[in-house]
């Protein structure tokens, strides 16, 4: 019998976002098929329409969730099944560009027990890419372009929390798909880069 329960059943979710993610979008993405000109109009923006936390927000707020976040996981032995639910939800979670992200509460755990996980995660508590926006715009002929802005917070069992710049993500294939990887963590060097940045221009 499966005993997880609904919020346990969220963790997991909210720990598969980014990797579902990408993978769903990067079938779409190799399709380009041709560069897109400055003077184009994008025939879609997604989440065009949601406020960007970092204007909208009130980071010091989430920041002071996040601490108590760590707090609570450390005491918990890391594990996030034991973390009540109330806890990872992030009320700027609402401006998150991503609608899993909005509808998961914006936290994001890289590992709970009974979960295969990579092991370069091992030193990262959770992180959450509320702050951090793609800014994908669409145009005729299967073409698009990413305008990156914004950061990943990155909270780490020593206690760090990074800003990490979201063109500084980097993407690992792993056993159990596709992973995002952070400036500090094993296999950064090495990693690729994030299939959603790989047709980036600056932001406007």
């Amino acid at each position: 019998m499966n005993s997880r329960t609904p919020y346990h059943l969220a963790i997991l979710a909210a720990i598969g976002v980014a990797g579902a993610l990408g993978w769903n979008l990067l079938s779409h993405f190799q399709n380009s098929s041709g560069p897109v000109l400055p003077s184009e109009i994008p025939v879609l923006r997604p989440a065009a329409d949601i406020p960007d936390a970092r204007k909208a927000g009130d980071e010091a707020d989430t920041m002071r969730r996040l601490h108590a976040l760590h707090d609570r996981l450390r005491a918990e032995g890391w594990n996030a099944l034991r973390v009540p639910r109330e806890m990872t939800i992030l009320p700027d979670a609402r401006f998150a560009e991503s609608k899993a992200e909005r509808e998961n509460g914006g936290v994001a755990f890289p590992s709970i027990p009974g979960v295969e996980t990579d092991p370069s995660f091992a030193p990262v508590a959770f992180y959450t890419k509320i702050y951090a926006r793609y800014n994908r715009s669409y145009y005729k002929g299967d073409r698009s372009v990413s305008r990156p802005t914004g950061y990943v917070i990155v909270d780490w069992k020593d206690g760090r929390i990074d800003k990490v710049p979201l063109e500084k993500v980097r993407v690992h294939q792993s056993s159990g798909g596709l992973i995002e990887i952070f400036p500090g963590m094993a296999g950064y060097d090495t990693a690729k880069t994030d299939p959603l940045l790989a047709d980036a221009q600056p932001s406007l």
